[in-house]
This record gives C-alpha cells, structure tokens and sequence, in this order.
C-alpha cells in the first residue's frame, strides 16, 4: 500500500482544475521504477492492472519541441470549436455547466472548453476500463457542484470502452474532441484526427503519475513528481493556441454511425499513440503511403523512431476498423 501524506498536497497549478485524487509521496518517475508495473504487462480484464501506475518515459527537448510547434493545428481548433457549439447547444449557459474531464487525455480538452463556454467549471477524475469511474471522486463532484449539468469529457472515444462505462452510469453525457466509431454524444470530429496533446505526459503536463485504484472507501491515489520535470510552457502553449468562439453560429453535424468491431490491436492515432508512450509497442501500422503517413503523423513517428518500433505503410486491412493508424504490442500478463 502506498504510504501517503498526512495532509492533501496539490500539483502544480498549471490547469486551473480541482483534482479529484488522493496525492501520495513524491517519488522522481525516472529511477523510482519500482512504483510502476512493466512496460509490457497486458490488461487481461484482471482489475489488479489498475493497482500499479504505468511508467512515465523521459523524453527529450527537441520533442517537445515539436510538440508545442504542432499545438495550434487547424483542424485541432475546428474540432475543439465544434465540440463546444455541440455542448453549448445542449446547455448555453456555461454557469450551469461542469465538465468531468477524465485523466488524463480529458484535462486539455476540458481546458478550451471552459475558455469557450464562459462560466463553466471543470475537475478532473479517473475512469479505468474494465474498472470504472471513481465513484468516490463522482460523489464529491455532484456534492461540490449541486446546481451544475455534468458533462464527462475525454480526448477521444478509441474503441468505445470509456463512452460505455459512463453511459452505464447515467450521470451525464460525453464529449469528445476526436470520435471516429461515433461513441460519444458530443464530438468535434469523426476522422481519425490527430491531436498532439496525446503526447501529453503526467511528468510534462500534470506534475503526478497515472492514478490507480486503492480500495472503494477512498480516492483513486496518484504519486507527486518533483516540478521540476514539469513544462508550464507547454501547457500555455496548448491555451494560448485555444480557438475563438465560431462567428457564424452553430454548425449542425451529422453525427456519426456508432461502429464496433473486436480488434486486440489499439488503433486511432491518439490511441495508438498513448500506447506508444506508456506500453511496448511492436509494429505500427499506417493505412496512408509513407509520404502521406508522414504529413499527417510526423509526432507518431517521431515516437516510433525513438521507441525503434518498425513502421508498415500501406496497411489496407485497417479500413475494416475505421483507422488510420494501429499497432500491435509486446506484453504478457503477469
């Protein structure tokens, strides 16, 4: 069992968002690697899993350099301006408005939100497949915000586990920035777009680890990193480069038509691009020519080049699974 503090210490404040997670000691995500389960341990629907943060890697400057210089993508801003019409037709008034942004991919995303929907709130809790919300943290959020609509926000909707845990809870609906399968109930794009706050770490952005599960009386917990590690730059970067309000009112999308289909593999290029950061991957698979691939996916590539995962283009078979991108991962179980 984690030993934690005796009083409630607090990240740095580089969101603006309450944090709904018990903060533990603060432990450096580099040489402490006995805090953290191995790279290739697979989830295999054993909730355990999600008793042991994933490791946190150490990336160099030059990439997050060119992390910060893909942060103003256009279709990134168009995608987050409709996101927040879809929500502000659903509730224009922001006062009445708290978004739930699910860690980490939620936080950025629940960010520009609040900026474009003025008077709106946002906190920040977990979910885990498999395992589900943090009820504890869900509790203390209705409690603190009575008078307020919640709404669950993530990065992006994958292959659906996420939309499906919270639309179990019937507690507030889901809003996305990337939503290729159609999974969520607000969404500001259905193409496999690409958002570079994938490459968001908790070492970089949060100033705390991935949270995991302790008991069902308390918290989901999380480990402090030193702040030292932590690059406010970035995060400003990110704001700074939110959109501005869309000037010729709503736009009405066709939503689009919820798709499932079984797959081992993570795919979408957000998807696959948390794995690979927190996971081992094996190969990555582009459905786009390598020309094409490396217009559109330049970080992901960056990633594998790093990781020294090969690189297949071409890859047809992934139009079945409505992606561009996937891969596959070296893991085991224990």
């Amino acid at each position: 069992m984690p030993r934690s503090t005796s009083r409630e210490p607090s990240p740095p404040d580089m969101w603006g968002q309450r944090l709904y997670a018990r903060l533990h000691e603060e432990i450096d995500p580099f040489s402490d690697r006995q805090y953290f389960r191995p790279l290739e341990r697979a989830y295999t629907g054993d909730n355990t899993f999600w008793t042991v943060p994933s490791p946190e890697p150490r990336l160099p400057d030059d990439f997050w350099e060119a992390v910060a210089a893909h942060l103003g993508d256009a279709a990134v801003q168009e995608a987050g301006r409709r996101l927040a019409e879809a929500v502000s037709r659903w509730e224009p008034d922001g006062s009445r408005l708290v978004f739930a942004a699910i860690l980490r991919a939620g936080v950025p995303v629940a960010d520009w939100l609040c900026r474009l929907l003025p008077g709106a709130s946002a906190a920040a809790l977990s979910l885990f497949v498999g395992l589900g919300i943090d009820r504890v943290a869900l509790r203390s959020l209705q409690h603190d915000y009575p008078d307020r609509r919640i709404v669950f926000v993530d990065g992006w909707t994958g292959r659906g586990g996420v939309a499906r845990a919270i639309a179990a809870l019937n507690a507030g609906p889901l809003a996305v920035l990337v939503d290729p399968w159609g999974w969520a109930d607000f969404s500001g794009s259905p193409e496999d777009l690409f958002c570079p706050t994938a490459c968001f770490t908790g070492v970089a952005t949060l100033g705390f680890s991935r949270t995991f599960f302790v008991d069902e009386k308390r918290l989901f917990g999380a480990y402090r990193f030193p702040e030292r590690y932590c690059r406010k730059d970035l995060v400003a970067c990110w704001q700074g480069h939110c959109p501005a309000p869309g000037r010729n009112g709503p736009r009405t999308l066709s939503p689009p038509q919820r798709f499932f289909r079984e797959t081992p593999l993570p795919i979408h290029a957000n998807e696959v691009c948390r794995a690979m950061i927190n996971a081992a991957p094996e190969t990555l698979f582009f459905r786009d020519s390598a020309p094409a691939a490396q217009q559109r996916y330049p970080l992901l590539l960056k990633l594998a080049a790093r990781r020294n995962v090969p690189v297949q283009y071409d890859a047809g078979h992934l139009a079945g699974l409505r992606t561009r991108v996937a891969c596959t991962l070296r893991s085991s179980g224990a």
